[in-house]
């Protein structure tokens, strides 16, 4: 096996560890919102971000949006019985200290059994299912209640105006790991509807322009975007074993990518391999990428952060326009952030764009080893 060129990952190295992104939370309050409580009327939102290296895996949501102040869904009941009580371990009928509460956690929705400074809230323990405590108005409870499975969608080649892909509706379109309870950290498979490709008639062209059609009777929503290719790992750098990347704990940067396009951001999940059937995400946050002002966009990550072991990286490059959706602290109703107009070109809450997903394996050996080499 090769030597890795150390000259060259430390330049690389210094120019990747300028890389910083910052995510621009907005808090507000509840009572913010009473303005609206009394006119406000639900509006079509739609995401519909295209997967370039597996479309089929793509899918096109239609949700409504509501008031939080919707008491016809935010009811505080246990909508889909899967609210569990306290187990009465004795059998004396009532909560005893030692029993679980599993989700009969009280109206702050946390147990006050392991902590000295809180006292038992309203519904502690009480056998009752009480607004605030887990699986109340949970995401599952609500979520199916605002799909819109009555709309045509299709995708069009802007240069052309030829139809590229048809999308159907699907209950169960694709599915989310959640924690609704934090005391068990017990997670929990959300599955959501939605609009999954069913005929793809071209391969995507990250050169061309395309365009969402999103219709109803009389109504049309579209949006048009340009898809971004996928990254380039830079693997000349490294000892390579067949598809895996050899980097040691010493090596600080791996792996690199580059792109010729320029992304606003790219998302980077890392996945530990303990076995074929054994994988667990380990990391997944946003990396800027940093342009060498010669059309060229390096983006990386440091091996530092992991122990020795067998990892997938996966980098996701987002179209434009999707990238500045997700990360600009614009609301979403700007129109500089939704690319969606209706037929009289108003605004519609959402985003249409693309992803493009490329993987490699990273094996990180101990720096002895290396030496063993």
């Amino acid at each position: 096996m090769k030597r890795l060129k150390y000259t060259t990952i430390n330049l690389l190295s210094f120019i990747l560890l300028l890389i910083i992104l910052s995510n621009c939370d907005k808090e507000m309050l509840l009572t913010e919102f009473t303005d609206y409580e009394f006119d406000y009327q639900p509006e079509i939102r739609i995401e519909a971000i295209l997967n370039t290296e597996f479309p089929e895996q793509t899918v096109v949501r239609i949700d409504y949006s509501i008031p939080v102040t919707d008491t016809s869904i935010f009811n505080g009941r246990d909508d889909d019985g899967d609210w569990t009580s306290y187990e009465d371990v004795n059998g004396n009928g009532k909560w005893d200290d030692g029993e679980p509460l599993n989700d009969d956690l009280g109206k702050d929705g946390m147990s006050s059994v392991d902590n000295d400074f809180m006292e038992p809230d309203d519904g502690e323990g009480d056998g009752l299912p009480t607004n605030g405590e887990p699986h109340i108005d949970e995401l599952d409870e609500i979520i199916s209640q605002l799909h819109d499975s009555t709309f045509t969608v299709e995708l069009y080649k802007k240069s052309t105006d030829t139809r590229v892909a048809d999308f159907a509706w699907q209950t169960q379109a694709d599915s989310m790991e959640i924690i609704e309870n934090d005391e068990t950290e017990v997670k929990e498979i959300i599955w959501f509807g939605g609009y999954k490709l069913t005929t793809l008639l071209e391969p995507i062209d990250y050169d061309e322009e395309y365009e969402f059609r999103v219709t109803k009777n009389s109504s049309e929503i579209t949006a048009s975007f340009q898809p971004e290719p996928p990254v380039n790992y830079l693997t000349d750098f490294f000892t390579m074993d067949n598809d895996t990347l050899i980097a040691t704990e010493a090596d600080s940067l791996a792996p690199i990518w580059s792109t010729g396009t320029n992304p606003i951001v790219f998302w980077v999940k890392v996945e530990r391999i303990w076995a074929a059937d054994s994988i667990e995400i380990i990391s997944d946050h946003p990396s800027a990428p940093i342009d060498l002002q010669n059309g060229i966009y390096l983006g990386g990550d440091f091996t530092t952060l992991y122990f020795p072991g067998l990892y997938r990286w996966s980098v996701y490059v987002p179209s434009h326009n999707y990238g500045q959706y997700v990360y600009s602290s614009l609301p979403i109703t700007d129109s500089s952030i939704s690319n969606w107009r209706d037929e009289n070109g108003d605004v519609v809450l959402g985003c249409a764009g693309s992803m493009a997903i490329k993987s490699i394996y990273v094996r990180i050996i101990k720096e002895v080893e290396k030496i063993d080499q």
